[in-house]
């Protein structure tokens, strides 16, 4: 399977999950963050521990699963509760955003489980060129997001 098939396949399914549920996007490009933070520290000690448990995977190779699980595993939990959009263009960027930051967020353990090659090569090393600015730009959005969240008004009902 070619890079640029992964690639439309891993954006399209992420930008579809945030799309339908409608879920702003400040929450999940938070938690890809914090999916990406717990991957760093725990996929390498929790990848012998699944294998021990009789999970055999070959193709892709089970800490490339492991480390992908972890980073997306915190958002995929939010998408079922927490702050939505009402506006269908807000829905778009949101989802556009999530589906780009998890794309770069998820370009290390992609590529240790791709064979790379000819144009392959290409595409990935653009998108491990452009990768800081991409996770810039997303984070910097969710922070932003984040901010413009509205809460319900917590007001004491008035005594007569």
């Amino acid at each position: 399977m070619t890079v640029a098939l992964v690639f439309i396949i891993v954006l399209g399914t992420l930008f579809s999950l945030a799309f339908l549920t409608k879920r702003r996007f400040g929450v999940l490009g938070l938690a890809l963050a914090a999916g990406a933070m717990l991957s760093n520290l725990w996929a390498e000690t929790l990848t012998p521990v699944i294998k021990d448990a009789g999970v055999m995977v070959d193709v892709p190779p089970l800490a490339t699963l492991v480390a992908t699980a972890l980073v997306l595993l915190p958002s995929v939990v939010l998408l079922f509760s927490g702050p939505s959009y009402h506006s269908l263009l807000m829905r778009v960027v949101g989802a556009f955003s999530y589906a780009a930051l998890a794309l770069a967020l998820l370009l290390e353990p992609l590529g240790s489980a791709l064979a790379l090659q000819g144009v392959s090569v290409d595409i990935y090393q653009f998108f491990v060129d452009n990768r800081v600015y991409i996770l810039t730009a997303g984070l910097i959005f969710a922070l932003f997001d984040i901010l413009s969240t509205r809460t319900g008004s917590h007001r004491k009902p008035r005594k007569h």
